[in-house]
């Protein structure tokens, strides 16, 4: 699947003058923020079963 985005001319100069193809670093880009999103997903997950073993061991 292909989008469309739009970057300012400096940006895309900015680029292009750095890589060899803007395409790749923008899906490597995305890609590194979506892994991390699921470890912050997944360490907010670890902490409220944290916080409820903690809680459970209050009892």
């Amino acid at each position: 699947m292909k989008i469309s985005i739009s970057l300012p001319n400096e940006l895309v100069r900015y680029i292009d003058e750095r890589v060899d193809n803007r395409s790749q670093l923008i899906e490597s880009l995305l890609w590194d923020w979506h892994k991390k999103q699921q470890q912050r997903e997944i360490l907010s997950a670890c902490l409220v079963l944290d916080e409820r073993s903690s809680a459970e061991d209050l009892v």
